[in-house]
């Protein structure tokens, strides 16, 4: 039976009967029509709609979403607007709106937090159901005074995050320049993370810039209990970036805390932090190590003996400070490895997928033989080289589907061009300047450049395109469509390049 609206009703009524019973047979007409027609589950109590609603994420409240103008009204912007919160300001009005709603707030997935130079990712906080109540909570009191201002900001913060009963990610990047802590006073940083200590969903963690320098080291504070963040547990991602985590004094903190998420499946840490090697998680997969301001070649092998314990890591992050020894069967589920040639070339990595190599160039890639005929899909080189090594390269691995040449101009010519690129046969991706500086960047050029590739490399879905995203610190991308039954429509637009990504061990290498 094809749904009707109300203004096809209500037609219908008029012609059938008088005026003084039309209003009293559209009403009962109506009122049952909703009852029958109206989804069950759209009629249960709204408090109970909203708990099972808050349990779905993003992509499927949308799909709810379409099936209804009922279903509509109920999911946006009541849900939709609240699964994540990532801003770049302090928002005030907003943190006094989620520390008065906890309805809304408690669907809350994740926080992100960054400052206001950092614009990586786009901004995403409510903003339809916030309102002057708000805006009046976040400033009482002596609204001149700052200090007062932003102790109820951060009081309205903790509020509203013990109403996230769904939190499971959190980060905060205060890398700002010149360095400065995340808050005002360390008493409303500590505020914070007692928070999210306390709360049993969290498992994904990141922390950037200046946070815990006030922390007691272990001499004034043998439990652990001097600094909130001691006391997480059941994490299966920490990223720690600061000064604070590569102290002495915090080791044993440090040491002891992830002790506690032996399930880690993901850590980003700094290279000073060479206790890390007395550590062992079960289940690690992903794994970056960075130099935060400087060792000595004696922490190599308490990362080398760490890697020998750690057989199921998959991505690995790791520039040792000095010559290295490993042995050809450590880490056999690496897939996706950023090092230096020397670890690579002692690897024998059965299912290694992508690599990004310092310094690496075609005939150096060509000469690993412990890589040749394998798994590998995805190369960024670092050098140009001369067109015999690559094409020895693409012979060597036919099955690439991802190529990154330096992003600075080389000195093949567009016929070099046109020749190199198509004999890699399952080419998707290229990245790189130099295609276009074979043009002189003449925009006319460029697009009979694409059209051709398209026709060459039947499989190219994306290339750099010459302009620079600022914003994101990154080149824009030429997406290619492909349209019809044998894709025979081509056209491409121009896209952005995409938001920086927490908790990936190769920091967007293959994006």
């Amino acid at each position: 039976m094809p749904t009707l609206t109300l203004t096809q009703t209500m037609p219908s009524l008029a012609h059938t009967h008088p005026l003084t019973h039309t209003t009293h047979t559209q009403t009962h007409t109506l009122t049952h029509y909703a009852v029958v027609k109206t989804p069950a589950i759209l009629r249960l109590p709204q408090e109970l709609l909203d708990d099972i609603l808050a349990d779905l994420e993003h992509a499927d409240l949308v799909s709810l979403a379409l099936v209804s103008r009922g279903a509509n009204a109920l999911v946006i912007p009541r849900h939709t607007e609240y699964r994540i919160l990532r801003t770049r300001h302090l928002l005030p009005a907003v943190w006094a709106h989620l520390a008065r709603r906890a309805d809304l707030a408690r669907g809350i997935r994740e926080v992100h937090i960054t400052s206001r130079g950092d614009r990586g990712a786009s901004d995403r906080v409510p903003r339809a159901l916030v309102d002057r109540t708000d805006e009046k909570l976040a400033t009482k009191g002596n609204g001149t005074d700052l200090a007062a201002m932003e102790e109820k900001r951060i009081e309205n913060m903790c509020t509203a995050l013990k109403h996230m009963r769904r939190l499971h990610t959190f980060t905060w990047a205060w890398e700002v320049d010149p360095a400065a802590p995340p808050t005002v006073l360390p008493g409303h940083e500590d505020r914070v993370l007692a928070v999210l200590a306390a709360k049993p969903t969290l498992r994904h963690l990141g922390l950037a810039g200046m946070f815990g320098l006030y922390a007691p080291g272990v001499a004034y504070d043998p439990e652990s209990k001097g600094y909130p963040l001691w006391g997480f547990q059941n994490l299966t991602s920490i990223s720690l970036r600061g000064d604070a985590w590569i102290k002495p004094g915090n080791a044993p903190h440090l040491k002891r805390m992830l002790g506690r998420s032996s399930g880690l499946e993901y850590i980003e840490l700094p290279m000073e932090f060479s206790t890390l090697a007395e550590c062992k998680f079960p289940s690690l997969k992903r794994l970056n190590l960075f130099l935060q301001a400087g060792g000595s070649r004696s922490i190599d092998p308490c990362f080398v003996r760490f890697l020998n314990d750690h057989p199921t890591v998959e991505d690995l992050s790791w520039l040792p400070l000095g010559p290295v020894y490993l042995s050809p069967q450590t880490l056999p589920s690496l897939r996706r490895l950023r090092t230096n040639v020397q670890v690579v070339s002692m690897l024998e990595c059965p299912e290694l997928e992508c690599l990004d190599i310092y310094q690496l160039d075609p005939a150096t890639l060509v000469e690993l033989r412990n890589l040749q005929g394998g798994s590998v899909r995805k190369v960024k080189l670092h050098a140009f080289g001369d067109l015999a090594a690559m094409y020895e390269l693409a012979a060597l691995f036919p099955d690439l589907t991802w190529l990154s040449m330096p992003s600075r101009y080389g000195h093949f010519s567009l016929e070099d061009w046109l020749d190199l690129l198509p004999r890699f046969t399952k080419l998707e991706v290229f990245r790189g300047q130099g295609l276009w500086a074979a043009v002189t960047l003449n925009m006319q050029r460029m697009h009979g450049v694409i059209m051709q590739l398209v026709q060459l490399c039947p499989h190219l879905r994306q290339l750099d395109h010459s302009g620079h995203n600022q914003v994101r610190g990154d080149w824009n991308r030429i997406t290619i469509i492909r349209e019809g039954p044998e894709g025979e429509n081509v056209r491409y637009k121009i896209d952005r390049p995409p938001a920086r990504r927490w908790f990936d061990a190769l920091e967007g290498a293959f994006d």
